[in-house]
């Protein structure tokens, strides 16, 4: 236990001193809701991601522990990196007295060490709003092993109790994320899978526990909806816009390598994977087809260890139900792929190739230089687990970092390199800046390239070179026609360049199609009166003033 709890901790504690970075940033350190414990009644009724995003999400729990943390901590970073190693310390442990019960002895402690050293988690527990993975990982374990335990017992009997308990803990994990909501599919697996014993007359006495679980289950997406007005997630990943389930099967597909790299040997690791690094599907190719053969050896393997290795069928079937919900295949979402949630995943995973060494153990256990040979390579992946895991704290420590290593883990990632472009015209790069934002531009998807070219328009007027702006607005306005940002923008850049009558009627355009005539009616007005007066180009200034994030 002290092995697995210290290489948890070794993996994770180069990050003490991070900062606030990525979504901390927006959900932790600028939301004024979290900073006092006397607004608990609205952050349990309010929607997860601050006024004025796009993701809407409702983890009343998970804001409500955040706020805790805030409250303790002072706003200081170090609390949430406390928080988020003793949890991780904490999964750790569960997952290995999950796995002793489970497996041979050597076959846990080395699953549950690769568990603690792998680098995939390392998103998970950098972050402070990422922590509500590493707490379903833990009330997963938890459920399972109390299930187990009742279920193998010399009873058999799983009491009310029991229920209860594990209607609380289900009803807690669904409160923080909702990739929750598949856990007592988990539990069904188990009892397939890990109870012994025929399965006629056995499942008639556990339907009231589980309807009870589907009634919480139920009850938490009632809650959503009540405060969202909805289920599921409007904001949508780029490479899934306009695209039926059918397509976004077809995408997820690609996906799958990327899954199955990441869970086996993660040595890279990045931040975004966002168009163009994972692009929408237009037919079955070879990424495709590589996605689908993977999917059909895991069910295959499951199928055929299900008798000799059931806890890598088990395994097999966790990993998938954990996949499930961000599989984007039945519910879209707004991300593609994100290391932080392939935490429960890994769970799964991790207990597959425990079956299947399990399995080979009990057929090899006898000759030592099998042993030998298991802990030498057991001993090697670990350390270079956690040397990885460590070295990707890194990439957290600060916002500067994070960019920077961002846009260079993924250079395909219009996000990446759109905040990279951002932070070197900040530091003075300014030409270079705006080669990356140009190429962010190129990068990015129609639906989304009007973001960049107004944050570069912006970057244009700050400089005077006000035709230059004009030009990426006016880019912006014929993909996008709708936002009301880009119109503001391109009357700006026309009347700086002496084009009143242009910026006169682009006010009266934009007021006519919903614009606020507050913002477009002073607009009109000034184009007016500069056409009047006769005022020269130039006679117009544009300043730029940028808010702090």
């Amino acid at each position: 236990m002290l092995l697995v709890a210290g290489i948890a901790l070794a993996a994770s504690i180069p990050g003490i001193r991070n900062q606030f970075v990525q979504d901390d940033t927006e959900l932790i350190a600028a939301n004024p809701l979290l900073h006092d414990l006397d607004n608990w009644r609205d952050i349990v009724t309010s929607r997860y991601w601050p006024p004025g995003w796009e993701e809407d999400l409702y983890r009343p729990l998970t804001s409500l522990g955040l706020a805790v943390e805030y409250v303790l901590g002072g706003g200081a970073p170090l609390i949430f990196r406390l928080v988020s190693y003793l949890l991780y310390a904490a999964c750790s442990l569960a997952f290995l007295a999950l796995a002793w019960r489970l497996l041979p002895g050597p076959i846990a402690l080395g699953a549950a060490m690769l568990f603690a050293a792998h680098p995939v988690h390392v998103e998970a527990v950098a972050l402070g709003v990422t922590q509500n993975e590493i707490a379903i990982g833990l009330l997963s374990v938890l459920m399972l092993m109390r299930y187990l335990d009742r279920r193998r017992s010399a009873a058999g009997i799983v009491r009310t109790g029991d229920w209860a308990l594990l209607g609380a803990l289900y009803a807690a994990a669904c409160l923080m994320k909702e990739n929750a909501l598949v856990l007592p599919g988990v539990l069904v697996g188990a009892e397939a899978l890990l109870v012994g014993g025929p399965v006629r007359g056995r499942t008639r006495p556990l339907l009231p526990g589980y309807a009870a679980l589907t009634a919480v289950g139920a009850a938490v997406v009632l809650a959503r909806i009540a405060v969202l007005g909805h289920f599921d997630d409007p904001g949508r990943a780029d490479a899934l816009l306009g695209l039926t389930p059918g397509g976004r099967a077809l995408t997820m597909l690609t996906v799958v390598p990327h899954w199955a790299r990441l869970l086996l040997w993660p040595a890279h690791l990045q931040a975004d994977y966002s168009p163009q690094e994972i692009v929408s599907s237009t037919g079955l190719g070879a990424p495709e087809a590589a996605g689908a053969a993977l999917v059909l050896i895991a069910a295959a393997g499951a199928w055929i260890a299900r008798k000799r290795a059931p806890v890598a069928s088990f395994g097999f079937l966790w990993a998938g139900l954990a996949l499930l919900p961000v599989s984007n295949v039945i519910v879209p979402t707004g991300v593609m792929l994100a290391e932080r949630t392939l935490f429960l995943p890994s769970m799964g995973f991790l207990l597959a190739v425990g079956g299947i060494l399990g399995a080979v153990w009990q057929m090899y256990e006898g000759r030592s230089r099998f042993r030998i040979v298991y802990w030498s390579i057991l001993s090697v992946v670990t350390v270079l687990g956690v040397l990885r895991s460590a070295s990707r704290e890194g990439q957290w420590s600060n916002p500067e970092v994070y960019v920077t290593r961002t846009a260079t883990d993924a250079p395909r990632s219009w996000k990446a390199q759109g905040a990279f472009a951002n932070l070197l015209y900040g530091s003075g790069e300014k030409d270079q800046a705006i080669g990356v934002y140009l190429q962010a531009i190129s990068l990015a998807p129609v639906e989304q390239a009007w973001r960049v070219r107004d944050e570069l328009a912006e970057r244009y007027f700050e400089q005077g070179r006000y035709a230059m702006a004009v030009e990426q607005l006016r880019a912006s306005q014929a993909a996008v026609p709708d936002k009301r940002q880009t119109w503001h923008y391109l009357i700006l850049g026309y009347l700086a360049l002496g084009e009143y009558p242009i910026a006169a009627r682009l006010a009266d355009s934009a007021v006519a199609l919903g614009g606020s005539e507050e913002l477009f009616g002073p607009l009109r007005a000034v184009a007016d009166s500069a056409f009047r007066e006769r005022a020269p180009p130039g006679s117009i200034r544009i300043e730029v003033r940028f808010a702090p994030r």
